[in-house]
């Protein structure tokens, strides 16, 4: 009883979080060109969330609650995060489950003592990396790349997956990467709530099976 408890929790959390992000604009329609180049007519961007305290703290508990069950508190020795967006809710989320954080730069400080990786690693620790939204998930590979040597086992846990390359992507590295909500469970989650039409739904949808 107590698991049907924690999955009704968790989509409760999902689709009240879903819905927020859509009304305060952090999900939008329309024609965008993301980081990689690529067009698309849905944008997400959750770093909207930290000036929402109680939904950014609905999003760390869902984050929290996903990883207990799903990875196991006792299957990390850190969280890591890529700046900026990332950082955000790693480093929140290493404060609730009381775990070292750490985070890897894009590029190296030109200066001082020059460091890509910021904190404490050990050599030889596990790390579960958190991703706000992964798309293609080459900044987020290249992170993982960076501390490879270091680790010996690493993890993914995104909040939004957009369905775009990047699960495939790092099976190739042995690396498996999970998320609390598939961009294919937030448009369903906002057609049902009258969010979006079953036009804009099905807009969605089609881009998703030409990835």
């Amino acid at each position: 009883m107590s698991n049907l408890r924690d999955l009704d929790y968790q989509e409760q959390l999902r689709e009240e979080i879903v819905t927020f992000l859509y009304d305060v604009g952090a999900i939008r329609l329309g024609n965008f060109t993301l980081s990689s180049g690529n067009h698309s007519s849905f944008y997400i961007d959750l770093r909207m969330l930290q000036s929402y305290p109680l939904y950014f703290r609905k999003t760390i508990s869902l984050l929290k609650t996903v990883i207990l069950l799903g990875v196991g508190i006792d299957n990390f020795d850190y969280i890591c995060s890529i700046p900026t967006s990332g950082t955000i809710f790693g480093s929140s989320l290493a404060y609730e489950l009381f775990k070292p954080h750490i985070y890897v730069r894009k590029d190296p400080k030109t200066y001082g003592t020059q460091k890509k990786i910021e904190g404490n690693l050990v050599p030889g620790s596990r790390v579960l990396f958190i991703e706000d939204v992964v798309t293609t998930g080459n900044s987020l590979l290249s992170a993982v790349k960076s501390i490879a040597d270091c680790t010996t086992h690493n993890r993914v846990v995104a909040i939004i997956d957009r369905k775009q390359g990047a699960t495939e992507k790092f099976q190739e590295y042995n690396v498996f990467v999970d998320s609390v909500i598939s961009i294919v469970r937030a448009i369903e989650i906002l057609r049902n709530n009258n969010r979006i039409s079953h036009e804009d739904y099905n807009t969605i949808k089609r881009e998703m099976t030409k990835i």
